[in-house]
């Protein structure tokens, strides 16, 4: 370490505290999917600055999740079929590179956190909101794993599509096959197993796709 660095981790920036709160809100549907807000409203609710939030309304409408709406307001994006399908296809190949990358690269420690992560899932009694919060915590440590920040910024927002599709699809999701597949998949990546982790990954992929299809 050279003198004077500081290795600790530095506390996230208004601009990001914002993000993490506005991404919450998509996808927990508390900003509803097809409906208008103001940049106002958003700044009301976040109870932050005009330019963090500013800046994180521009970082989800890269990511497709708020369209910008010219003197109009801010469309909060519908949850299509199509779409969804088109973000789970990108999605399908950046996991398998993820979670490959991880199963190869991942320290001891962290592989032991990653089962921890497992074991946890598998006695989390079909909790959806602690299921959420797992699969979130999964895939920052799978990135963590992999080591390709690339990778991680490319699949992130794809993940936030899918999560919030679920939160949207609940009721219907079977979440005791969403949770054995997250926690098969986890498990074969801290044992190493590479081919392995990749199919359980196509697996997690085909439980969205799956429940995509039904959508009219």
């Amino acid at each position: 370490m050279s003198p004077g660095s500081d290795s600790r981790p530095r506390p996230a920036s208004q601009a990001e505290h914002a993000f993490d709160l506005l991404e919450r809100k998509l996808v927990t549907l508390e900003l509803a999917p097809g409906s208008v807000v103001s940049e106002g409203y958003l700044i009301e609710r976040l109870g932050l600055g005009r330019t963090p939030v500013r800046e994180a309304i521009q970082r989800l409408a890269q990511q497709d999740l708020i369209r910008v709406m010219p003197r109009k307001g801010l469309l909060i994006v519908p949850i299509e079929r199509t779409e969804l399908l088109q973000v789970l296809e990108v999605r399908k190949g950046l996991e398998r590179l993820v979670v490959r990358l991880a199963a190869l690269n991942a320290r001891d420690d962290q592989r032991s956190r990653l089962s921890a992560i497992a074991r946890t899932l598998a006695t989390s009694h079909e909790d959806f909101e602690t299921f959420l919060k797992l699969d979130r915590e999964t895939d920052r440590r799978l990135d963590e794993c992999a080591g390709n920040r690339f990778a991680a910024a490319a699949v992130a927002p794809l993940r936030t599509h899918c999560r919030r599709f679920w939160y949207a699809s609940r009721h219907r999701l079977r979440l005791a096959d969403a949770i054995a597949a997250h926690s098969a998949m986890i498990r074969l990546v801290a044992r190493r197993d590479s081919v392995g982790a990749q199919k359980a990954s196509d697996t997690v992929i085909a439980l969205n796709e799956r429940l995509a299809a039904e959508i009219e």
